[in-house]
C-alpha cells in the first residue's frame, strides 16, 4: 500500500511536500496515516527489517524501536519476525 502512496505522490511531488502513509503495526486493521517527506519513507523503505509505526503501536516483545521521529517510531522486528523478514526480502 506504502509504495503505492508513494508513487501517487512523486506524480503530483510539485504539489505536495508529505504524504500520508499507513502505519505498519502488527494490527491488520490499521491504516492509521504518518505524515511524512517521499524523501524519509525512501530512507526507512531502503532498510532491510525497519517498519514505520506510530507511537503506542509498537510490539516491545517482538520488535525493538531502533529510531523516533516527530509522532512515529521505526522498529525492527526480531525472533521469528525477523526471520520471515529476511525470508520475504
Amino acid at each position: 500500500m506504502n509504495e503505492r502512496i508513494k508513487e501517487l505522490g512523486e506524480k503530483v511531488l510539485n504539489a505536495v511536500s508529505e504524504l500520508d502513509f499507513a502505519c505498519e503495526c502488527d494490527n491488520p486493521e490499521c491504516h492509521s496515516p504518518i505524515t511524512m517527506t517521499i524523501e524519509q519513507f525512501d530512507a526507512i523503505d531502503r532498510m532491510d527489517n525497519r517498519f514505520m509505526v506510530l507511537r503506542g503501536h509498537e510490539d516491545l516483545d517482538v520488535e525493538d524501536v531502533v529510531a523516533e521521529d516527530d509522532g512515529y517510531l521505526i522498529v525492527a522486528k526480531r525472533g521469528a519476525g525477523a526471520e520471515l523478514v529476511k525470508e520475504l526480502s
